[in-house]
């Protein structure tokens, strides 16, 4: 960790990174970490995944991440000088309960989802994801994937891409199983003017609120 500490600090960056392996609450599991640097080299914040991928993908691909990691229990937004940040990991894209509390609870600007999609799922389900996710938060998403084969039978998608708060691709990588850096400009008044023109926040209704018809 020491590595990207400073080289946050050299660059001037703030670095998102993940996940990294953290010693867990015993010797068989270990958390997925999602860790957050701040330009001076400081860890500002970390968040532990908590959506584990047990998952049996197309192609007898089959996934059992909670046998060696542990789930996180610990939602995490953070200040920083280009608005407020939601910590994430990978499949937790696919539980929008989390976004919608980063965003209303936490007050989320900009959400972090760095990923290793496979291939499979990443073809088919990635970027619609990311999009849905922005969309319906009205945040920006900054989503770092990682990309390639590992090994003859795991391959990761790719794909790194930014989405702004109307749902927009404004930047990526060239080639989907390239590295390098996507850049966009994260504007916080157009969060603030997509939120003003479309006040989903007002208009939010919860399950408390409504009753169930079940009809045979």
């Amino acid at each position: 960790m020491q590595r990207y500490c400073s080289l946050a600090k050299e660059s001037g960056m703030w670095l998102s990174l993940g996940g990294f392996q953290e010693k867990g609450p015993d010797d068989s599991h270990q958390y997925n970490t999602h860790v957050l640097i701040d330009d001076s080299g400081k860890v500002r914040s970390s968040y532990q995944k908590i959506h584990l991928f047990d998952v049996d993908v197309p192609g007898n691909m089959v996934y059992k991440e909670s046998r060696f990691t542990t789930a996180g229990n610990t939602i995490v937004a953070v200040d920083s000088p280009f608005g407020r940040l939601g910590l994430t990991v990978c499949y937790d894209l696919r539980f929008p309960e989390l976004y919608q509390i980063l965003r209303f609870k936490h007050e989320a600007q900009v959400l972090l989802v760095p990923s290793a999609f496979t291939k499979v799922t990443g073809e088919a389900h990635w970027e619609v994801l990311l999009r849905a996710r922005a969309i319906e938060t009205q945040c920006y998403v900054i989503a770092a994937a990682q990309a390639g084969k590992h090994n003859e039978k795991r391959e990761s998608y790719g794909d790194s891409i930014i989405i702004d708060p109307w749902g927009t691709v404004i930047a990526r990588l060239p080639d989907r199983l390239s590295t390098g850096f996507a850049v966009a400009d994260l504007d916080l008044s157009k969060v603030e003017a997509v939120r003003t023109r479309m006040p989903i926040s007002e208009h939010r209704k919860f399950d408390s609120d409504w009753k169930s018809s079940n009809q045979q």
